[in-house]
């Protein structure tokens, strides 16, 4: 049996994560764990365009081989698109699109080798802005801008998803972080004024903590 050609390895464009599951895999609705991410990108940035059209001609080619083995039109019928790894982001109140495109990249945490019978984990690769591996733990939350380094795989076809096609997820690099529960001044309606300017002392302490005892653990900067 021949074997399948190596599928190239993409990469997206920079954008903001939303429900980011990169360090730890959800196990809710799969036993054996999987990593994903959503990416928010404006529908006009470059590399949007030709990433749709990618997802696009893989689905399309899925449905078409889906449709030649099919035994009847109504088998065939079966096998129409249903999902696609993307969709254009609509506002919550009024239905209407925002300008703004959202793809899912997705990895399956665990498995078992079909080749040896062994079990097998992986997890998504961590870089930071210049390209070096993040070793350490760190928390990736929902606004993190950032790219994704992927794969498109298509779809056996499933009366669920029809004849499609998924963003599957290799590495991450983390551009500008925000971590759980991190806003910025901006978020709050606080743009940039003259005056105080917050600096860590050289100890690391904070300005504030002054002689009334030390600042928690674990409070250390994470540095990229």
């Amino acid at each position: 049996m021949a074997k399948a050609p190596q599928r190239p390895t993409l990469n997206s464009p920079k954008g903001a994560f939303k429900f980011p599951k990169l360090t730890t895999p959800d196990t809710k609705f799969k036993a054996e764990g999987e990593y994903s991410v959503k990416l928010i990108v404006a529908s006009d940035a470059p590399g949007v365009a030709d990433l749709i059209s990618k997802c696009d001609k893989e689905a399309a080619d899925s449905l078409k081989e889906a449709k030649a083995n099919a035994k009847n039109a109504a088998e065939a019928k079966k096998w129409e698109t249903k999902y696609l790894p993307y969709a254009h982001v609509e506002d919550d109140e009024t239905g209407e699109p925002t300008g703004d495109v959202e793809f899912k990249f997705t990895m399956k945490a665990s498995g078992v080798s079909k080749k040896t019978g062994k079990p097998w984990t992986r997890k998504p690769a961590l870089f930071d802005a210049k390209g070096k591996p993040i070793k350490g733990e760190v928390e990736i939350g929902g606004g993190t801008i950032g790219k994704i380094s992927f794969q498109i795989i298509p779809y056996a076809p499933t009366t669920t998803v029809g004849a499609s096609c998924k963003l599957a997820l290799e590495a991450v690099q983390i551009i500008e972080l925000r971590q759980f529960g991190d806003k910025s001044a901006s978020a709050y309606g606080f743009g940039e004024e003259d005056g105080y300017e917050y600096t860590k002392d050289e100890d690391g302490e904070s300005p504030f903590s002054g002689d009334e005892g030390e600042a928690p653990a674990g409070e250390e900067e994470v540095e990229f």
